[in-house]
Formats: C-alpha cells, structure tokens, sequence
C-alpha cells in the first residue's frame, strides 16, 4: 500500500519529501511565470478555511468514484483566474477554439492565475492528507467551453460513453478512414485480430499529435497513461443544468478495475491491444467506417450497480436529448471536483449563453524513487502520461531502481492504492460488502471476448 512508502529516499529527482509533503513555498522555480522571467515571486499565501473531508464523503467517494469539495478556492482566486482568461480571449487568444470543446490556455499567466486556485488555496493541503505527498503542481488543462450562438450552434457534447484520461485520441496520419486505408498498410481488414493489433507497425516513441504515445513502454505491456487524481476547479457558476458540467459515469470505477485486473492476469497488455480492447473496432471496419476500438464494458448503459439510468430536469445533449448514461457535477464558482483516474467522465452540452469555465488538474503520488520527480519538462498536473516528456519522447529507465509502467500497472489494478487518507474506508467498505467490489464481474474467456464483443457478466 502507498502508505508503506520507503522514506529513506530524502529526494526524488528534484523535489524533497517535504516539499511534496507541504507544498511549494510561493517562490517555487518552477511556476509558469517564473519560467517565463516575468514573476519570480508570484504564489499567493495560502488562503481560505482548512477543508475537512469527513468519513461520510469518503463513503461517497469510494461507491460513486467521485467527491465535490465546497468551497474549495477563494472567489478572489477564481476570480482571478478568470479575468485572464477573458483578457487573452479579448485579444482574439481563442478565436479558433470558439466552436470547440475546449480551450488550453497556453499563457504562462492564464496558467498561472490556475496553479494559483490549486496551491494559492487550501485545495492542495485537503488532497495532500487524502493522496499523500505529490510533487508541486505547475500546469493544468483549461476546459471553457463556450455557450450556444444565435445560429443554434451548441458546443461541449463529447457523448456518453466517456472516457479515462491516457487514453489515445484518433490522429488521423495513423488511424484508417477507410478500408482502403487498412488494405493499403497491408493489414487485412476482415481480420479482427489484425484490427485488435493495428498498430504494432509502430513502436513506443511515436505519438498522436496530442502527445499522447501509442505505447508508454518499449516493452509495449501499457498503452495507456495513468495518474492518482482527477481535479476540477469551477472557475465560473456551473449549478445551472446543462451548461456544460462535467459528465461523470458513477461508480464504473469499480468496473474498469476489475477490467484492468482482467487484462493483466490474462497477460495484457493493459489498455488498447490487451483483451477486450481493439486499436479499431472490427465491427467499424465491416460497415466501412473504420474507428477507434473501445471496451465493451464501456458501451453498457449504466446497470442497478451504478444506480440505474439517470434522470435529471434539462440533462440534454447538443440535440436536446436527455442524457440517460452520465450524471451531471454540480459545481458552485471556487468549488472542486475530485474524480479516481479510473472513473469515466465526459465533456457535456452547454446550452447557455455562457462560457463555462474550469480547470483540470492531474495529480500523481509522489514516488520516491522517480529520477525525474519534479522536473519541470513533465508539466506536473497537465500530465496523463506521467513518464513521457512533455513532448511525449520516451524516457529510459533503469528497471531495477525504477518501473514506472508496472508502477503503473499495479494501480490501474489498485486504484486506491494511492490514497493513504481513504485505506481505513476502503477497508471498511470492503468488509462490509464481503467483497473487494459492490459487484463483481466476471469477463468471458473466450476469443469473442478478447476481441471486444461481449459484455461483462455479473457474478453477484
């Protein structure tokens, strides 16, 4: 468990056991600004009440896979963040982005006025008791998503089956849009093990233009990123319904466990390629428009394990359809939402006519014995690739002192593993329910299953 940690190691690459334990003092060296030269004293004191997250929340936590913390930053701080935002959008700074989901704000004073709302407030203190030390966060991804136009347009709907952050988008130099495409690779496109393994023509150092790499390690046992915590921060009211909330699929946290457990013990690997995960899906390619493979655990509605259908007054997607799969996260100005890295979640409609506004912030356990714990080119808190570059070139490690990819293996099969301030309710819940799950699950072994047809099957 990570509360067994070996603290012998004063120092992982550049961070000590006591700055991950406490946080960055407000000169860190490694903040937007101060990289940039242009601040070299910029983080506020932190500020605001000391958030306490009691036993019951943690209950909720650990069934729904999910918590919101009230009042989590100072409005000063949100506040902040948000006219700068606002400034570089006056400057034509997102123009392009206008009809899109989201915008990354690229300016080391946007980035910084985010970083403040985690570290300038009691935010990163609360996660610190709940995760254990993590490295200073310097980056983080903003989702503002735009409201509807005149024209009817209505931005933000990424659908509901979701998605788990590390997971590789469809770039489309090495994707097929066509049969033609796959033929043309000289890959057979009636063969749905050809399409399980579409991308073995590549290796680890190559990426997508999002920088996410086809496979983390040269080994190729993972080919998905992976982290502890899942942060959002509301940087504008978002308690009007469909405005563009977060989507979150509650509780499948417990599912996609049991499914990466299921694709290490049948010998991975974890992720796209192992079992029941295609790079593309056989049956796109027979209907002539090839796309992206995804579990079949994922396309399941939301069954009585998770609380059934949802049904909330609004909830509606880009077509004014009631969303059935996702449930909607509520979130005043300056409130947090902190999700497991296995929870599913998804960018929703937003029918207002205003933009909403938050940020996303990665957070990883602080390892001990990382080389490169802290180091600046890894963008601590953008990051779903925790081991890759911020360019996503591959890293080599000396296994013996450092795995980070079983690392990471070993927690998307332990998801709680890394937080030593819910291992006492997790215990509990767990013997209160006889079992390590709510319910479990049981996968089918056979090659129709390995090959991302069949669902899971409720063992109790």
């Amino acid at each position: 468990m990570s509360g067994l940690v070996d603290t012998s190691h004063e120092v992982a690459g550049s961070v000590s056991w006591q700055m991950a334990n406490e946080g960055p003092p407000t000169e860190y060296v490694h903040f937007p600004e101060v990289r940039a030269g242009i601040n070299s004293n910029l983080l506020p004191e932190r500020r605001g009440p000391k958030l306490v997250i009691t036993d019951e929340q943690k209950r909720e936590f650990y069934r729904d896979g999910f918590l919101v913390i009230k009042q989590a930053v100072p409005l000063e701080l949100t506040r902040d963040a948000r006219e700068r935002v606002e400034e570089l959008r006056s400057k034509g700074g997102t123009n392009d982005f206008q009809k899109g989901f989201q915008f990354f704000a690229t300016t080391p004073a946007c980035q910084q006025g985010f970083v403040n709302m985690f570290e300038g407030s009691r935010l990163g203190e609360c996660l610190r008791e709940l995760i254990g030390p993590f490295s200073p966060i310097i980056a983080c991804d903003a989702h503002n998503t735009p409201g509807s136009d005149d024209g009817g347009f209505v931005g933000g709907d990424q659908g509901e089956m979701g998605h788990i952050d590390g997971m590789m988008a469809p770039p489309p130099q090495f994707y097929p849009n066509t049969v033609e495409d796959i033929i043309a690779l000289g890959k057979d496109p009636n063969d749905p093990i050809a399409m399980h393994y579409y991308m073995t023509h590549l290796d680890h150092t190559v990426q997508n233009p999002m920088g996410t790499p086809f496979y983390m390690d040269p080994e190729r046992t993972l080919t998905i990123g992976d982290f502890t915590a899942f942060v959002g921060v509301a940087f504008s009211d978002q308690t009007e319904m469909g405005c563009g909330q977060l989507g979150v699929r509650q509780g499948f946290h417990h599912d996609t466990e049991q499914f990466f457990r299921m694709q290490r013990d049948a010998g991975g690997p974890i992720g796209y390629e192992g079992p029941g995960w295609p790079r593309v899906d056989p049956g796109s390619v027979k209907r002539g428009t090839p796309h992206m493979g995804m579990p079949d655990l994922f396309k399941q509605p939301p069954s009585p394990r998770h609380g059934g259908l949802v049904s909330v007054k609004n909830w509606r997607d880009s077509r004014g359809n009631p969303y059935r799969w996702i449930s909607p996260v509520v979130l005043q100005e300056g409130d947090a939402v902190v999700a497991l890295h296995g929870l599913p979640h998804t960018g929703t409609a937003n029918h207002s006519h205003h933009t909403r506004y938050a940020a996303f912030f990665r957070v990883r356990r602080f390892r001990t014995n990382n080389p490169y714990e802290g180091d600046p080119r890894w963008l601590h808190g953008a990051r779903d690739h925790n081991d890759r570059l911020a360019d996503a070139t591959a890293v080599l490690f000396d296994y013996k002192k450092y795995n980070p990819y079983q690392m990471t293996i070993d927690h998307l099969c332990d998801m709680w593993s890394e937080w030593d301030g819910m291992q006492e309710i997790v215990d509990f819940e767990r013997h209160k329910q006889g079992s390590r799950y709510p319910v479990e699950l049981e996968f089918p072994l056979s090659r129709e299953y390995e090959l991302g047809r069949l669902a899971p099957i409720e063992v109790n």
